[in-house]
């Protein structure tokens, strides 16, 4: 059955623009039928179920949480850091070194791009990209040692 011009509106308004309503959603909530708000984001709904990848049972911000690529606190993230190679891994290196942050903060950045290189080379099949991102591991890892404070 055909609907009329009036029941496809939802009604004629008038009036003036204080009173007019949005006749359609922005988005913010999923069609009826489709899952509710939590099963996807959608419009402004999107960042609010950030991806937390953590062991099933484990608390967030669990000080024995470590993925190695997921950023759960972005807030004080050291921008512009890689390790495809020596040449990007130096760079990183120096911007780490000028970052301004804490010595444990610059310490733990070098450990985590440490650690992603180290596992990208593991899982390299190509002897050419695996050589590439052992020689970035080896960088992060001379930073590393380097500068690691001596317990006493």
């Amino acid at each position: 059955m055909l609907k009329t011009l009036k029941e496809y509106l939802g009604g004629f308004r008038s009036g003036s623009y204080d009173n007019l309503q949005p006749m359609a959603s922005l988005g913010d909530t999923p069609p009826k039928g489709q899952g509710g708000k939590d099963s996807r984001g959608v419009g402004l709904a999107a960042n609010k179920n950030p991806r937390i990848a953590r062991k099933p049972g484990q608390k967030a911000n669990s000080k024995k949480h470590s993925d190695l690529y997921t950023d759960e606190n972005p807030k004080g993230t050291i921008h512009g850091l890689g390790f495809v190679d020596r040449e990007t891994a130096v760079k990183s290196v120096s911007k780490i070194k000028n970052s301004g942050k804490t010595h444990a903060h610059k310490i733990q950045a070098a450990i985590a791009m440490s650690q992603r290189a180290k596992v990208a080379s593991e899982r390299s099949k190509d002897p050419e990209t695996k050589k590439r991102l052992r020689s970035a591991h080896l960088v992060y890892q001379k930073f590393i040692d380097t500068n690691k404070k001596k317990k006493d």
